[in-house]
């Protein structure tokens, strides 16, 4: 007994060692991706965009998070903001953590969604300035001015640390925003694209621009540590944040943030790729599986009680056969192997053999009253076989007749049929 509870305890201590080194194994990889800037709206570290979330929400605006790729977005979303981070990306994938990365698909789908209304609040990543990698995968993606692109200008390193930039055109976008306080260097040339409109700007080139793409629009941010937890708070930074989201917003219309790049990802379920039609299909299955698991479980009335007395007659026995019989459609083999025996006992009576055909016993048969009247019910009788859905009667019918002939053509039945010969008379 002592030496299994020393056993006990080791093994619940080898238990709690591991839970210990999954759970520091877990803070450590948690710890070691929060130390980069994520700019998540799930994020409260300084380099989140938690604050940014909170503001809009507290602004009384219908702010959401949106966990799924961008091919599946739709029009009930209004406002999108996508603030991806290359470094951020690397960081999780090394740290085998979700992450993701957009796909040609994904910018295709983001374009129809602006041509159809939306409106694109595209914040550029950081590590566009200093990973060439990174910015030949960009150009390859964005396809400048290609058809379907979304014409998202590539961005040089040519600011300052010190974020100078001013408001330059009049606009809902600028109102109420006079200066900025961020730190990228990253700038949009003045002559990147001939339809921006720059709306932040100092000498080097654009901070925030516009354009328009069909019925929507698109707003290039290029610092995207304007709108951090630690940062929005100063200067303009948060009027801008509020402006760039709630600008032409129809009551009830969602502004959502980008997540599924930062890793909180729904992901492509079963359900969410099956056709509606299939969908359909198996709700009513499970529906129905559902209600049938509910009346086995809960009864909704009293159960039926047989009857004290459960012996049958003969009458039920042969009416329940007979009600068995008909739902099987069987009168039509009753018919013919009645039939049958009653042709087989003609054969026998006549001297032919049991396949003799019913015209040639009934030849035989006629001759007298009895035998004309005998034939005429095997000629009856053979029509009946024949028919393919007999009815009731005529299953009466065939019954009757074939019982009929089988008891007057017995064995002694031809002598019925021939007139009696006279008895031999015993000599004196």
């Amino acid at each position: 007994m002592r030496l299994l509870r020393i056993e006990v305890v080791i093994a619940s201590a080898a238990l709690v060692l591991f839970v210990l080194l999954g759970w520091s194994n877990y803070e450590m990889r948690r710890r070691a991706v929060e130390t980069v800037e994520s700019y998540s709206s799930y994020d409260f570290q300084r380099g989140g965009y938690h604050a940014w979330f909170d503001l809009l929400r507290r602004e009384g605006i219908h702010v959401a998070r949106y966990e799924r790729r961008p091919a599946y977005l739709n029009d009930s979303v209004a406002t999108l903001i996508v603030a991806t981070n290359d470094f951020d990306t690397q960081l999780r994938a090394k740290e085998q953590l979700p992450t993701g990365q957009y796909a040609t698909s994904d910018l295709v789908k983001l374009h129809d969604w602006v041509v159809a209304g939306g409106r694109l609040v595209w914040l550029v990543d950081q590590a566009t300035a200093t990973d060439d990698e990174t910015k030949q995968r960009l150009r390859k993606l964005f396809g400048l001015h290609s058809h379907g692109s979304l014409r998202l200008p590539l961005v040089s390193q040519s600011g300052t640390s010190s974020d100078a930039a001013i408001p330059i055109v009049p606009s809902p976008l600028t109102d109420g925003v006079a200066t900025l306080s961020g730190t990228s260097g990253l700038r949009i040339p003045f002559d990147a694209d001939p339809e921006m409109t720059p709306l932040f700007a100092d000498d080097r080139g654009s901070v925030v621009a516009w354009y328009a793409l069909g019925r929507g629009s698109v707003v290039i941010v290029t610092d995207e540590t304007l709108f951090e937890n630690g940062r929005i708070a100063k200067a303009d930074n948060a009027r801008l944040a509020y402006n760039l989201a709630a600008f032409g917003l129809a009551p009830g219309d969602m502004v959502a943030f980008e997540e599924w790049t930062h890793g909180y990802q729904t992901g492509d379920t079963w359900w969410s790729v099956t056709p509606w039609p299939m969908r359909l299909g198996l709700s009513v299955i499970f529906s129905a599986l559902a209600l049938a698991l509910l009346g086995a479980v809960w009864r909704f009335g009293p159960a039926a009680k047989l009857p004290d007395n459960t012996e049958r007659t003969s009458e039920e026995y042969v009416t329940s056969m007979a009600m068995l019989l008909d739902r099987g459609r069987a009168a039509r083999k009753a018919i013919h192997d009645l039939g049958q025996i009653a042709l087989h006992a003609a054969a026998r009576s006549v001297g032919l053999p049991d396949s003799a055909p019913a015209s040639l016993i009934a030849t035989r048969l006629r001759g007298s009253e009895a035998g004309d009247r005998r034939a005429h019910d095997l000629i009856t009788l053979e029509r009946l076989t024949g028919y393919e859905h007999p009815s009731p009667a005529e299953l009466i019918q065939a019954a009757q007749l074939s019982h009929t002939l089988r008891k007057d053509l017995s064995l002694d039945g031809f002598q019925h049929i021939q007139p009696r010969r006279s008895a031999a008379r015993r000599s004196a």
